[in-house]
């Protein structure tokens, strides 16, 4: 998988259907279910020491790069 950019974060989220800034564990399952078909359609793997689940990762990737902003 390639970095993301900030306008293809903020697409995939526009796309997508769900609230970069919502804390994952507060998101509704439909959210969260948006967020796991984000990553699966960017081909997003987790870390391998990771301690959560991969939705919750890709979800904290992609708040970060959209807070970083357009750079």
């Amino acid at each position: 998988m390639a970095r993301l950019t900030y306008a293809s974060a903020r697409a995939i989220c526009s796309t997508f259907g769900f609230n970069p800034f919502e804390d994952f564990h507060a998101m509704s399952s439909g959210s969260k279910e948006a967020v796991i078909r984000a990553a699966d359609s960017v081909k997003y793997k987790a870390p391998k020491s990771r301690n959560g689940s991969r939705g919750r990762y890709f979800a904290a990737y992609v708040r970060r790069i959209i807070e970083r902003g357009d750079k």
